[in-house]
């Protein structure tokens, strides 16, 4: 043990090596995330707007009759 932690001290490189790399990891899992949640909400928005009624226009003229 007292070695392992001797050789620790003398080269940080690889605890630094580990420390990029899980940083690393949490920044792509972060992004991942993200675009999921992104692509989610762009496809829950175009379900509703596909889905949804639209008011009839009415164009017709209102005829009056005179007597």
């Amino acid at each position: 043990m007292s070695t392992l932690l001797l050789l620790l001290r003398e080269n940080p490189l690889p605890g630094l090596a580990l420390a990029s790399l899980d940083l690393v990891v949490a920044l792509s899992l972060v992004t991942l995330s993200l675009l999921i949640g992104v692509t989610i909400s762009l496809l829950s928005w175009a379900h509703a707007l596909a889905e949804r009624e639209l008011a009839p226009v009415t164009h017709h003229a209102r005829q009056r009759t005179f007597a």
